[in-house]
Parts: C-alpha cells; sequence; structure tokens
C-alpha cells in the first residue's frame, strides 16, 4: 500500500498566513497536492498544527505531529504521517509546492528505484528533498534521528540510501516545482 503524506502544518513566517490556505487559479494549495497524491496513493493524510485541523474537510484525514515531535518541522511531520498509517510507501509532498499535479506524481512513481530508501527530485541549482518517496522500512531509524535531536531532512536523506532523480525527466518547466515561500511568489 501507498500511502501520501500531505505537509500542511509549516508555520509560514514568510508567507504571512497558512500557505495550506493560498489560492492558486481558485483553489486551495493544499487541495492541488491533495489532488496530486490522490492519483497515486490508496490512502493520504495530511499533517497539520491543531488550529488548522478544522478548516480542512471533514472527510479528509488531517492529523497533527505526535507530541513528542510536535512542531519539529518537516521530519517531524513526515514521521507522524509514517505512524499513523502503516504503508510500504509513502509519497511525500508540501502543499507550498501547487504546480505538482498527478501527473507528475505518476512520473515519480515510475522512475523511483525500488530498492532505494528514499528517493527525490533534484535540478541544476538544488535538491527538492520534500517531493519524494519513502520507504517504511526506515521509519525506526527516522524516529531515532528525532530522538536524538536530528530535524534536518537533508542529513537524514545522507544518512540513508537515497536516489536523486532530475526534475527534467519529471517536467521539462522547472516552474513546476518551486515552492511559494512569499505570497508574492
Amino acid at each position: 500500500m501507498t500511502v501520501g503524506i500531505l505537509l500542511a502544518g509549516g508555520l509560514s513566517r514568510r508567507f504571512g498566513s497558512p500557505k495550506a490556505f493560498a489560492e492558486i487559479e481558485g483553489e486551495f494549495f493544499y487541495e492541488c497536492a491533495y489532488r496530486a497524491l490522490a492519483g497515486v496513493c490508496n490512502r493520504i493524510v495530511v499533517v497539520s498544527r491543531p488550529e488548522l485541523v478544522s478548516r480542512f474537510p471533514a472527510d479528509y484525514n488531517v492529523i497533527t505531529d505526535i507530541d513528542w515531535i510536535k512542531g519539529q518541522g518537516p521530519l517531524a511531520g513526515i514521521y507522524s504521517g509514517m505512524a499513523a498509517i502503516h504503508a510500504d510507501k509513502y509519497v511525500v509532498l508540501p502543499c507550498d509546492m501547487p504546480f505538482i499535479g498527478p501527473a507528475e506524481t505518476k512520473k515519480l512513481v515510475a522512475l523511483a528505484d525500488a530498492s532505494a530508501d528514499i528517493t527525490a527530485v533534484w535540478n541544476a541549482t538544488e535538491k527538492i528533498p520534500l517531493f519524494s518517496i519513502w520507504d517504511s522500512h526506515i521509519k525506526e531509524q527516522l524516529q531515532k534521528e528525532l530522538e536524538n535531536g536530528q530535524l534536518r531532512v537533508m542529513k537524514f536523506m545522507e544518512k540513508v540510501t537515497t536516489e536523486w532523480i532530475d526534475t527534467s525527466a519529471i517536467h521539462e518547466n522547472q516552474l513546476v516545482f518551486r515552492n511559494f515561500n512569499h505570497p508574492d511568489d
């Protein structure tokens, strides 16, 4: 089984308001991400902040971080999603990448190396770790890292087998992979 983990709980300090509820072409950012994950996942879990949970549709599976890592960033959100629903693979997508659609998630899944712990994307200028696929067998290692206070996604990715796929193999337009950090991005 494949579960989608939609990260929608960031503090959005630079953005000024919760990114999950920002709109693009009449659709909330979280709706774009949910649609992208729905094309490849059996189930989806949205990881958000307590004060935002009631803003999502009632039929969405919305959780908050596990208490001991509450509000500790995306790595904590990924672990919380993994702990909420057991799966073989987890497709991770943050809500602030609204141009990633079903075609891009399907392509990532198709290109992923089944033997990799994590498959993520990169382009000529940066690695994009949060549009990624995580194997369930790294859950315990992730928990240990978090227990030791290691909260950086890239640092964790360096400790496991991470396959990097060039974004051009997924979509020729690099703007598809940008994330929004400011309302005028």
